[in-house]
């Protein structure tokens, strides 16, 4: 039931933009701190360069009279030896040596540390540079340097000889990093870390966003999609669908019956449960307001609460809790005719849970209920049985062979694909036919046609536009019988 995931570009690149404030909120952040750094750093270095000519008059090394690829390759190991050479105990001893004098606590392990080496425009040139914190101890370094290196890199490489082109000079200038590119430096890799974890906490996220997840990663389609009423949630009944309902919640609900009653078609059974992965999904606010609408087209609908252990129905249609129910009716203590509660609507009834019973899949599972099924489908054009969550209990495949098939109520940001993984599973292992998604939610704007599809029942409720002429006319008269 299942589908292989992809990732959504378009949604991962709209969750970024959401949160762009944190990619700037990070980006100011190391921008400051590298700022910081770079402005409290006082330590300053001074690097001296000088340049010698190497003529190689060993045939086996690079000819650089005239340059191939081969002889690119063979300049730039040859520079490695140079460096080598320049960095052993032997060139490095004698230059610690002769610097002593002026510099007494020089190592050879500092100066190797100073000292970097370059090919100028890939050429026999090579550039030997020396960084230190003082401009005068850099250019003794490199000097010296090389005075003592060119016997030992003529000893070891067989090289012709070498010329001094530059000595190097003092330098005057210290060496200076803009503190605006390294805060900027800083502001990049802020954006960049702050981008990388939204990304991963994106891909990360498993709770369904939209009803798009819904269709790319399973196979059942989804039946409808349904505004969830904000509220304080401690009076149910103000979720119930009535006739002065939005018109686009109306619409809803017209359109999930609608699909409900096409997936019927040709079966011979007529009763549906709803259920959930888990608690909290608005199984029984869907079950309840989806029977009423039912009732609205002027069918005969039983609504059942199967739902035994946590039963809701009687505090959306506020009647006692204490009342007689379905188990009652199953353990044989009073017939199922009596037991039901009748609502505003003629057409739409009640049966409650009944009292709560030690075993309820057991009773869903009798051979009681199995002949009262057939008896309340006879009597009505539908059955809804609001059932508990199948990942928490096994109430709901206990009726599985009885019905007709289940509708899977999906809320946003609140149903985990991993609890509706597992419960697609277990619904194949069991044969419970589930018909279809509802998915339930609280910004459904986000899906982009909802706005739309709010706006033009808006446009087009009648109800309202009786509303507007009938207090049209209220004013009109009220200012006739002023001017009289």
């Amino acid at each position: 039931m299942g589908k292989n995931r992809t990732i959504d570009l378009v949604k991962l690149v709209k969750f970024l933009l959401k949160y762009c404030w944190v990619i700037l909120l990070c980006a100011a952040v190391g921008f400051g701190f590298m700022y910081q750094r770079a402005t409290q750093n006082k330590t300053e270095t001074y690097t001296a360069s000088g340049t010698m000519y190497i003529y190689n008059g060993n045939p086996n090394v690079v000819n650089y009279g005239y340059t191939s690829l081969s002889d690119l390759s063979s300049a730039v190991k040859l520079l490695d030896t140079y460096m080598v050479v320049v960095r052993s105990n032997k060139v490095l001893d004698v230059v610690s040596e002769r610097l002593a004098q002026d510099y007494p606590n020089i190592t050879p392990q500092y100066i190797a540390a100073t000292l970097s080496m370059s090919s100028v425009a890939e050429t026999g040139v090579v550039s030997v540079s020396c960084t230190a914190y003082e401009p005068q101890l850099a250019a003794d370094i490199c000097n010296t340097v090389m005075d003592v290196a060119p016997a030992e890199i003529i000893r070891v490489v067989s090289a012709g000889s070498i010329e001094i082109i530059d000595k190097a000079a003092v330098p005057t200038v210290p060496n200076r990093s803009s503190p605006m590119r390294k805060s900027m430096t800083g502001a990049a890799a802020g954006a960049v870390s702050a981008a990388a974890l939204l990304a991963l906490l994106f891909l990360m996220y498993t709770k369904v966003r939209d009803t798009k997840e819904l269709t790319e990663r399973y196979t059942l389609p989804v039946l409808a999609s349904i505004r969830r009423e904000k509220g304080d949630g401690e009076d149910r009944k103000q979720f119930l669908l009535n006739k002065d309902s939005p018109m686009d919640q109306l619409e809803m609900y017209a359109k999930l019956r609608m699909n409900l009653m096409y997936t019927l078609v040709g079966q011979e059974k007529h009763s549906v449960i709803v259920t959930s992965a888990i608690s909290g999904e608005g199984k029984s606010t869907i079950s309840a307001n989806l029977a009423v609408s039912v009732a609205m087209s002027g069918r005969r609908v039983l609504l059942v609460d199967a739902d035994m252990r946590r039963a809701c129905q009687s505090a959306i249609f506020k009647y006692s809790d204490k009342l007689p129910g379905l188990s009652d009716v199953i353990l044989e203590s009073c017939t199922w005719e009596s037991a039901l509660v009748k609502t505003d609507l003629s057409n739409l009834d009640v049966l409650p849970a009944g009292s709560l019973p030690p075993n309820p899949a057991e009773l869903l599972d009798s051979s009681a209920m199995r002949e009262l099924l057939p008896k309340l489908e006879a009597a009505y054009d539908m059955v809804l049985i609001d059932v508990p969550p199948v990942n928490i209990v096994s109430d709901a495949y206990a009726l599985s062979p009885i019905i007709a098939g289940g509708i899977f109520v999906a809320r946003q940001r609140y149903t985990d694909h991993r609890e509706i993984r597992k419960a697609l599973t277990q619904a194949e292992m069991s044969g419970l036919n589930l018909l279809g998604f509802v998915f339930y939610g609280e910004t459904m704007e986000l899906d982009g046609s909802y706005r739309y599809y709010r706006n033009y029942y808006s446009k087009y409720d009648t109800r309202r536009k009786a509303s507007h002429d009938t207090r049209r006319r209220a004013s009109h008269d009220t200012r006739r019988r002023a001017s009289q």
